[in-house]
């Protein structure tokens, strides 16, 4: 299942039509609801509201992601409608709303089947590259983290087949709520279509697990493992970052100061089955896996990159810890702090090695919300190379949905110091996403070639 920028999404052009989520009455007839907010949410908010009222803009245009699901069937508007509905209701993160007080937050609710659908025809495209800016555009101004809602639907109807589109602001899903997104919004409209109950399991609020979390979050302290975790590998390695990048012209420590064009993106199929199967089998023989192993070839292309640097990067690990949350729409992410040294004579085997140590030293990094452990800190540190891994094979649909049948979307990013890479393992093999400055891909690309050619020569036994 790719993951990709939206301009790069592979959508057929068509009837498009945007479904907009509404509530009779407005937001003056929710309820009062005194669930705590989530430390990542309230900050994501705060950062929103920062950037409104310093750029005098607004719009979701760096913080949303969203889903592309294709079905190769004429579509039907009321099915299609009755499954959104029957989505939203399924996940309550899409029916709340927290509103920014100076002291903290508050937050309203309403109750499932509330929510309804307002249709909007925008008009046919017979051009991909128009259809996509225009619904990139939209999903931009949709999702706005202040102001509810803060997701928006799409559909692209052909005579004989559709897409579906979603995006929604990141203080709602991460990644992987959007790999077994594909398959609920998949069978729920299959489900109205056929007139039959869909087949789906059981899933928590994130609102319940966020309030959980954020009490359990303020009553810890400086002790806890994952300050103690970060405040030794700050002292040790810094705050990770991209070396081979350099300051670009008209570089300032006011963010709201610099203007960057969009991040370049580059996707790629690293290895297929049998491949990936022989790289796997690899990392065990040296005692650690597939994430070792990965870890350990981006750390081998980075120091050919950057010789005089340590490889260091943050690595986003879930939190969904109970089988409550396994289908949960949310944002269940903590950040884990990854570095380990490798230079000219390291091997695959021995770097894999020194992976596998650097995760395990790393991990309780992850169980504290990373703006939780920053307060106690008493610092904010901001990470600006960060390595994803995700395995999407555990759904039902991940086989369809690897083949095409659906994509993972994400929206522009502007800044001029990060880099990121998703590494998702598939059913068809590995796959890599990544985004970097676009001023400088001579600094990038040849990382990235190093990083794949690694990978294929370690699995080809080279």
């Amino acid at each position: 299942m790719d993951f990709l920028q939206i301009l790069d999404a592979p959508v057929e052009p068509g009837g498009l039509v945007e479904w907009i989520p509404t509530v009779e009455g407005g937001l003056g007839n929710w309820h009062r609801d005194d669930r705590q907010t989530s430390h990542n949410h309230e900050q994501h908010l705060r950062d929103a509201f920062e950037h409104r009222a310093r750029t005098q803009r607004e719009g979701g245009r760096e913080s949303w992601l969203g889903l592309s699901i294709n079905f190769d069937e004429p579509m039907s508007v009321p099915a299609i409608r009755a499954a959104l509905i029957a989505w939203i209701s399924r996940h309550e993160v899409l029916r709340t709303h927290v509103v920014l007080k100076r002291d903290g937050t508050e937050r309203y609710s309403t109750p499932p089947e509330t929510v309804r659908l307002k249709m909007t025809r925008i008009g046919w495209y017979t051009e991909s590259t128009m259809l996509l800016e225009q619904v990139a555009g939209s999903f931009d101004r949709a999702t706005a983290p202040l102001h509810w809602p803060a997701y928006r639907f799409a559909t692209v109807a052909r005579g004989d087949s559709f897409t579906l589109l979603f995006a929604a602001d990141h203080s709602l899903v991460d990644g992987y709520s959007l790999v077994t997104a594909q398959y609920e919004l998949t069978e729920l409209y299959r489900a109205e279509r056929d007139r039959r109950a869909a087949v789906l399991p059981e899933t928590g609020s994130y609102i319940d697990f966020g309030d959980a979390e954020r009490r359990a979050a303020d009553n810890a302290d400086s002790a806890h493992p994952a300050v103690r975790t970060w405040r030794t590998f700050v002292d040790h390695h810094g705050v990770p970052f991209f070396a081979p990048l350099r300051p670009t012209v008209g570089d300032s420590p006011d963010p709201f100061m610099v203007e960057h064009p969009a991040q370049a993106s580059r996707t790629e199929r690293l290895l297929d089955e049998t491949s990936t199967r022989r790289f796997e089998a690899a990392c065990a023989a040296t005692g650690g896996n597939l994430v070792a192993g990965v870890l350990a070839a981006l750390a081998l292309a980075y120091h050919r990159a950057a010789p005089e640097s340590e490889f260091s990067c943050v690595m986003p690990r879930h939190t969904r810890d109970d089988a409550r949350w396994q289908h949960s729409l949310g944002w269940f992410v903590g950040l884990a702090p990854i570095a380990f040294p490798v230079d000219d004579g390291t091997d695959m085997a021995e770097a894999t090695r020194l992976a596998s140590d650097a995760l395990r030293a790393g991990r309780h990094g992850a169980t504290l919300p990373f703006l939780r452990v920053a307060e106690l800190l008493g610092e904010t540190p901001v990470p600006k190379f960060v390595v994803s891994f995700m395995d999407s094979r555990g759904t039902p649909t991940a086989d369809a949905a690897d083949a095409g049948g659906a994509q993972v979307l994400r929206s522009h990013s502007y800044a001029g110091d990060e880099m990121y890479v998703w590494v998702n393992r598939t059913p068809s093999g590995l796959r890599m996403h990544s985004r970097y400055p676009a001023e400088q891909p001579g600094r990038v690309v040849p990382f990235l070639d190093d990083f794949a050619d690694l990978l294929a020569s370690t699995a080809d036994g080279r």
